[in-house]
């Protein structure tokens, strides 16, 4: 039989998943604290995965009052430098025509979008993906993008830790929200219904 020496761990040290669940309580309570409004729901459209190689296609957003109020909404598509792949077309409906006719270089599209959000709190669903481009954005352009910035993915897990997903389309089912259909602005609506929904769940908890 073989004994190992167990290490004693350190007077006061914490393990790293109680730290994991105490960043995620911190996250958690500084979105629903932003939730309680004004604040922005925001949605990109991208022409695939990689910042790399890959470019915004379009910018969509939503200023919500802390009434739940719809009060502005944004949108515009980006005159990308290469084509739109035949795949983000079959997926978004945005079309090289759409981009060709009312398309902006991202230079403006991007000022707007900044000038749109002022400083409020900004929701993304999958906010990861969404801060990756917008940091790519920023360093193409020079113009950064300060706000701070929450997930409406992590807020419905944990509203909603019995769906089999958290998927936008299974979300919106879930909460009697429209359809989001990867239009950008589309899938802001839908994600503004998740957002308030999931809120007043998380409030009752």
């Amino acid at each position: 039989m073989t004994f190992y020496n167990r290490r004693p761990r350190a007077s006061g040290s914490v393990s790293r998943t109680a730290v994991n669940r105490t960043q995620a309580s911190a996250a958690l309570d500084s979105a629903l604290l932003a939730l309680r409004g004004p604040f922005i729901v925001a949605d990109l459209e991208t022409t695939g995965l990689s910042t790399s190689t890959c470019e915004i296609l379009e910018f969509a957003a939503v200023r919500v009052e802390a009434s739940g109020a719809l009060a502005r909404e944004y949108t515009q598509v980006v005159r990308t430098r290469s084509p739109v792949p035949s795949f983000i077309t079959r997926l978004t409906g945005i079309t090289q025509a759409e981009v060709d006719r009312h398309g902006v270089p991202v230079m403006q599209a991007f000022s707007s979008f900044l000038e749109f959000v002022e400083d409020l709190p900004v929701f993304f669903h999958n906010a990861s993906f969404d801060r990756r481009f917008l940091g790519a954005a920023a360093d193409l352009t020079g113009m950064p993008f300060a706000n701070p910035t929450h997930c409406t993915l992590a807020l419905a897990r944990r509203a909603w830790p019995e769906l089999p997903s958290h998927k936008l389309e299974i979300l919106a089912r879930h909460v009697g929200a429209s359809n989001p259909t990867h239009r950008a602005l589309a899938d802001v609506r839908t994600t503004v219904a998740v957002a308030l929904a999931a809120s007043s769940r998380l409030a009752l908890a």
